[in-house]
């Protein structure tokens, strides 16, 4: 199962809001995540199959079964020094021959930035309020070491986006916390970039 992306659109600035929740952004890409009957399957935001590209996700650390609909972002994070890497994401997404694929599943695995939950056990989720999104996936998904649930503050975005310029990070994405999940670009998720990072994004980006 497949659901067309929400997209941002680009603000110039970052905000404080009480409407609002103010994520990071993760050099990455775009990645859903259909999880029916105990079988995952991945896509890139155009609906390009990629299930095989990352095995390292298949196995979904749900609190307990379920069939789910994840969105976020994948990325790979240096063990050793904590940065995200966007070329050697690159180098992953371009590998084709499965035991290379096999190998690089433990030299450089990925890990997926979960930020939203589409679907749930038979429910589509999109009309739902993001804040009650976001809930549900706080209860039904854990942590590991391949799967991390997005962290994100309520009402501060300047102070986060001060962070994340701190950090050497993308930028920050700005979401109603009301807003339901809609296809394409709207006004109600927000990204505002941080201009100092200056990696180039890939295709299926964001």
């Amino acid at each position: 199962m497949f659901m067309k992306p929400m997209l941002m659109t680009r603000y110039e600035k970052p905000f404080d809001d009480e409407n609002y929740i103010f994520e990071p952004i993760i050099d990455g890409h775009r990645l859903q995540l259909s999880f029916m009957a105990s079988k995952a399957k991945l896509y890139t935001r155009h609906f390009n199959e990629i299930t095989q590209q990352y095995p390292e996700l298949h196995n979904v650390p749900l609190r307990k079964p379920a069939d789910v609909v994840l969105d976020g972002e994948v990325a790979y994070v240096n063990p050793h020094t904590g940065a995200i890497e966007f070329d050697t994401l690159q180098e992953r997404f371009r590998l084709k021959k499965q035991p290379r694929i096999r190998d690089a599943r433990h030299t450089t695995p990925v890990k997926f930035f979960v930020f939203d939950i589409l679907f749930y056990n038979g429910v589509d989720l999109r009309d739902t309020p993001l804040l009650e999104r976001k809930r549900l996936l706080n209860v039904i998904l854990e942590d590991n070491a391949y799967y991390k649930k997005m962290l994100f503050v309520d009402t501060n975005g300047r102070a986060l986006f001060d962070l994340v310029k701190r950090s050497d990070l993308e930028g920050v994405a700005c979401k109603r916390k009301d807003s339901v999940y809609a296809e394409g670009r709207g006004d109600s998720w927000l990204k505002v970039k941080n201009d100092e990072y200056g990696i180039l994004p890939m295709a299926d980006t964001h």
